[in-house]
């Protein structure tokens, strides 16, 4: 539906025609945020952290290049006229680039005739087109493995098959054996979902707005100049996201979302320090670009590092995710409009520290329950790897990350199978086969916990 729906906006002459295409579009792309996010945490549990961190680094990849592909289609032009039934531009021809005023448009029909934006939708939907092949090729998979696995009742892929589609069957289990209470868990998701409701919000809002307030603000930047800061705040943040998929292997949740949330509150306080600084402004947008990226995923991996996080509750924070990214643009457009581009800071600067407050909050309902190792152990820098989580790959660097901690994946089940088999000599057929002894180079320790048998 959202390639369809890509694929029909530059058809659409109708405004409402156009509004129900962009609510249907929207939908679908909530479901996506929503339903990947879900599976990501069902399937990786409390190890989820650097995978939520590289889904998100693509979204940054694809706000930093959609822009690029549209750009060469774009008509150089203010259209403003034909629209409002202006009498002056809304923009300055002069500083819409070398090609602008040569030529123009006489009519809103001939200024459709000569932009070909509409190529820059049909590329982004034929773009889609290989990412819809590999979902149905993974749906198609997993229904035949679904019925190979039929055939075999009561073995460990049945298991998994099963149990992985099942939102009543928790990801992982709670190794803690520490209850948590319904207003526990209800606070912790309001809590997360505030702090993604003010850090989206912010992130629309100064993505949208940096632009303006450049121009218009202290520094006086040229338009091309804060076309490029634009730019360079998109680009960061795509670099902050694939920074984070490293230090989410290291850090914990907590003191990654502490690093964001300082980090942001700086280049805020520079900016309102030095208003009229253009090197104050280039580096506070560098600033909130990398310490704004993955305040996303890092509080969505906090809240399950406290509470199992359920599909219900991952719809509610991407919900409110949403609200912010929706609300907060239109607040600081009427603050910028009434009081001028000084709103823009202190808007930033209030909702960073209204961040700190929810921070805060966080941290001590998930210090209540995850008790005495709370902050400086298991919360700072992580828990230590338990037994058959290591990948052999880098030794003691980096961690193998899986829900199936009590049964073997499909590769390594197929491939032990096959090794023990060629490993066994054949038997006599009047010989009866022994059971082997247990021994330390089991591939199953005594704990229940599988090993990997290649690093036996």
């Amino acid at each position: 539906m959202m390639t369809l729906m890509m694929a029909l906006i530059p058809v659409c002459q109708v405004l409402a025609v156009l509004a129900v295409v962009l609510a249907v579009m929207g939908f679908f792309m909530g479901c996506i945020d929503t339903v990947s996010n879900v599976y990501m945490i069902r399937i990786y549990a409390k190890d989820v952290s650097p995978f939520l961190q590289a889904l998100h680094f693509f979204y940054g990849i694809g706000a930093f290049v959609s822009p690029m592909i549209a750009q060469p289609f774009l008509l150089n032009e203010d259209c403003s006229l034909f629209i409002d039934n202006t009498s002056e531009p809304l923009f300055d021809q002069a500083d819409m680039g070398p090609s602008a005023g040569a030529l123009p448009a006489n009519s809103l029909a001939e200024a459709q005739q000569k932009t070909h934006i509409d190529y820059a939708f049909w590329i982004m939907a034929l773009l889609m087109v290989p990412v819809v092949l590999l979902a149905l090729s993974l749906v198609g998979k997993q229904w035949y493995r679904r019925r190979l696995a039929a055939q075999e009742p009561g073995t460990t892929k049945q298991a998994w098959y099963e149990s992985v589609d099942d939102p009543s069957v928790p990801a992982v289990p709670d190794k803690t054996g520490k209850a948590t209470g319904t207003s526990q868990i209800i606070l912790v998701a309001l809590l997360t979902a505030a702090m993604m409701f003010l850090y989206d919000g912010l992130q629309a809002a100064y993505g949208g707005y940096i632009y303006s307030y450049a121009v218009k603000g202290a520094a006086r930047l040229p338009r091309a100049d804060a076309a490029y800061l634009n730019a360079l705040f998109w680009g960061m943040f795509a670099m902050g996201r694939l920074i984070s998929i490293a230090l989410a292997t290291k850090l914990a949740p907590a003191l990654m979302l502490l690093c964001n949330v300082c980090g942001c509150t700086l280049g805020v306080s520079l900016m309102l320090c030095f208003p009229w600084s253009k090197a104050v402004l280039i580096m506070g947008t560098m600033l909130m670009g990398v310490f704004m990226s993955s305040v996303f995923p890092t509080a969505l991996s906090l809240a399950e590092q406290c509470i199992y996080v359920s599909p219900r509750i991952t719809s509610t924070l991407v919900f409110g995710a949403a609200l912010g990214e929706m609300s907060m643009p239109v607040i600081l457009g009427h603050e910028f409009h009434r009081v001028g581009p000084a709103a823009f800071p202190v808007t930033c600067m209030v909702l960073c520290l209204l961040s700190c407050v929810i921070y805060t909050g966080l941290w001590a309902v998930g210090h209540q329950l995850t008790g005495g190792r709370g902050l400086f152990t298991a919360w700072l820098f992580g828990a230590k790897p338990e037994c058959g989580e290591d990948s052999g790959l880098m030794t003691q660097h980096v961690r193998y990350y899986s829900r199936m901690r009590s049964d073997l994946s499909d590769n390594s089940v197929d491939e032990h199978e096959s090794a023990l088999t060629a490993a066994e000599p054949p038997l006599p057929s009047t010989q009866q086969a022994a059971p082997p002894p247990p021994t330390q180079s089991s591939p199953v320790a005594t704990s229940g916990v599988p090993l990997n048998p290649f690093l036996q």
